[in-house]
Formats: C-alpha cells, sequence, structure tokens
C-alpha cells in the first residue's frame, strides 16, 4: 500500500472540499432554473 505523506493527504482534502463545492453550485444552480426560487439569472 502507498503510505500517503502530508502532501497527498492534503491535496485529497482539497479535492474533496472542490468536489463538495461544486455539488452545492450545481444543486443550487438547478434549482434556481427549476424556479424554486423566483429570480431570474
Amino acid at each position: 500500500m502507498i503510505t500517503p505523506d502530508k502532501n497527498t493527504k492534503k491535496k485529497n482534502i482539497l479535492t474533496a472540499v472542490a468536489i463538495i463545492a461544486f455539488m452545492i453550485f450545481l444543486f443550487v444552480f438547478t434549482l434556481y432554473n427549476v424556479g424554486v426560487f423566483d429570480r431570474q439569472i
């Protein structure tokens, strides 16, 4: 097995945060498009 050093762990956390942020962005964007929030883009 690969022993994760500090650099790899930091990169993994950064990637996870980026993916979660992107998912939240897509979720909000979808709600705006569907018209849950009555506001134009």
